[in-house]
C-alpha cells in the first residue's frame, strides 16, 4: 500500500470551501481511478485553518498514474483557482505495517 499525506493551510476562514471543493469536486474523479483505496480530509481541532489529507493507493505505482493523467481538474493545485492563497505540501510513504480493526466503523469506509 503506498500514502500520500498532504498538508494543507487554507486562508482565514476559508475551511468549509475547501471542504466541499474535496468532497464534490476532487474525491469525486480521484476515487474513480484504478488502484484508489480511500481519502480522508482532517481537519486539524485547534488550528482552522490548517488541515491534511490521507489518500490511500493500493500501490506507488497507482498513485503515480494517477499523477501523469496531468488532469488539472483532479489536482490538488486545482484548489489554488478555488482558493487563492491556499498552501499545499505533499509527501508520499510506502505503508509497510498496518492493521485494520475487525469491524471498520461507518465513518471510515469509502
Amino acid at each position: 500500500m503506498y500514502a500520500q499525506m498532504t498538508r494543507i493551510r487554507v486562508p482565514a476562514a476559508r475551511m468549509k470551501d475547501l471542504r466541499s471543493i474535496i468532497e464534490n469536486e476532487y474525491l469525486p474523479i480521484v476515487s474513480r481511478r484504478p488502484g484508489f483505496v480511500a481519502a480522508y480530509l482532517m481537519e486539524q481541532v485547534d488550528d482552522e485553518n490548517s488541515a491534511q489529507m490521507l489518500q490511500l493507493w493500493d500501490s506507488h505505482a497507482a498513485a503515480e498514474a494517477f499523477t501523469r493523467t496531468g488532469s488539472f481538474a483532479a489536482s490538488l493545485q486545482a484548489l489554488a483557482v478555488h482558493l487563492p492563497g491556499i498552501r499545499i505540501e505533499r509527501d508520499g510513504f510506502i505503508v509497510r505495517v498496518s492493521r485494520v480493526a475487525a469491524e471498520t466503523p461507518a465513518f471510515a469506509r469509502v
